[in-house]
């Protein structure tokens, strides 16, 4: 008895050693890997609006929540890239919602890290539900529906069906953080 409990905590130690060291190992890949994605989900909203060029991405340096500006290389604004953190039914949605230069409309949305169910809430990363975003108007909430065609004068967007929770969240965490950006980037500007 007494030496399966010395092996058993041999095992244990053993594989907690492994774990970490493995992940200290991998901590600045992962941290590579997530810049990557940020950079790339940045690139994607304002591709659009770059007529040619580099795209350059600079964080402001603000209270509130994360707020990157989107300029050209010749430094013409693009617009701005807030980060909006939501719970959907899986865990927590990263996404990053471009907002143009006057603020007045959005310029897409995209999910830089999400762990919602394969097929139904991992959805959202899907084309067809991320473009419901460009365009609508960024003053107005941003509602859902369900088994109707969206009206876009009504800023509204179609649910994925059978991942009613992740779309709620996608809408109400982008709603839930605009008000503060709109603020943030106006005092930014003064």
């Amino acid at each position: 008895m007494r030496g399966m409990i010395i092996v058993l905590t041999s095992v244990m130690v053993l594989s907690g050693l492994v774990l970490a060291a493995t992940f200290s190992g991998l901590s600045s890949r992962i941290d590579a890997n997530r810049e990557a994605a940020l950079n790339a989900s940045l690139a994607s909203i304002f591709a659009d609006d770059a007529a040619s060029g580099a795209l350059e991405f600079e964080e402001l340096d603000v209270d509130g929540p994360t707020i990157y500006r989107g300029t050209t290389g010749t430094g013409e604004p693009l617009g701005y890239a807030v980060r909006v953190r939501a719970q959907g039914y899986g865990g927590t949605i990263t996404m990053l919602v471009g907002l143009s230069p006057e603020l007045d409309s959005l310029l897409g949305m995209e999910v830089v890290e999400q762990v919602e169910t394969p097929g139904l809430g991992g959805n959202i990363t899907n084309e067809s539900f991320k473009e419901q975003f460009e365009g609508l108007d960024a003053d107005s909430r941003i509602t859902w529906v369900k088994n109707v065609e969206p009206d876009r004068a009504a800023n509204e967007i179609q649910a994925i069906s059978g991942a009613t929770i992740t779309s709620k969240a996608v809408v109400s965490g982008i709603n839930g953080v605009l008000n503060d950006a709109f603020d943030t980037i106006r005092r930014q500007a003064q």
